[in-house]
């Protein structure tokens, strides 16, 4: 067991819970901190965080005043884990935990009608995973006209391609991970709203 911190927001500072060695792989600091620099204020937002493990992006978005998340996450150890970080901040009504495999997830948000601002998905790294998740969001789209969807993977994959209605916005390094940036094509690109990426 070790604790990560959390980056930004109200509860910067703080440290939450992760298993070491285990099933889960947590999102490390820099790039989470890279990830909102990305997709700017995501105040009052719905977040689903996909292969969310112990919850550390699921912080992060409450931290930053993020109106709700659902955390998916398979491995129920890692689940409950997850739950913990969100009692310990006395956030758990405003996240709801489905310890459920991501295949089974999407399409189950899809039937209820669910529609996220920001999607957030860091499956393992090299599984054939990222591709694949691509696809089943494209097949159970959980996405508005507003939406953003941010894929963490390794450098040596990608999303696949591209439907008509979403394109990729940016794309950033960091040693093997990869940060890509897509949303729908009904919004303004990031670059062109004010405040936004340039």
């Amino acid at each position: 067991m070790g604790n990560v911190r959390i980056t930004g927001g109200r509860y910067k500072g703080q440290r939450i819970s992760v298993t070491k060695g285990g099933p889960a792989r947590f999102t490390s600091a820099k790039v989470r901190e890279a990830v909102f620099d990305l997709v700017g204020p995501v105040g009052a937002w719905r977040v689903l965080d996909l292969f969310a493990g112990c919850g550390t992006f699921t912080v992060e978005a409450l931290s930053r005043d993020a109106a709700s998340v659902v955390a998916v996450e398979k491995d129920r150890r890692t689940a409950a884990l997850l739950r913990a970080n969100l009692h310990s901040l006395s956030r758990d009504k405003d996240c709801l935990v489905l310890d459920m495999d991501v295949r089974y997830a999407v399409p189950l948000l899809h039937r209820q009608g669910k529609v996220f601002d920001l999607i957030f998905a860091d499956p393992p790294y090299e599984m054939g995973y990222v591709a694949a998740t691509f696809e089943l969001l494209t097949k159970s789209p959980l996405c508005g006209a507003h939406s953003v969807l941010v894929f963490e993977h390794s450098k040596r994959e990608g999303l696949g391609t591209l439907p008509e209605d979403v394109y990729e916005v940016k794309v950033r390094k960091y040693g093997d991970t990869v940060l890509t940036v897509a949303q729908c094509a009904q919004r303004k690109r990031i670059g062109d709203t004010e405040g936004g990426v340039a």
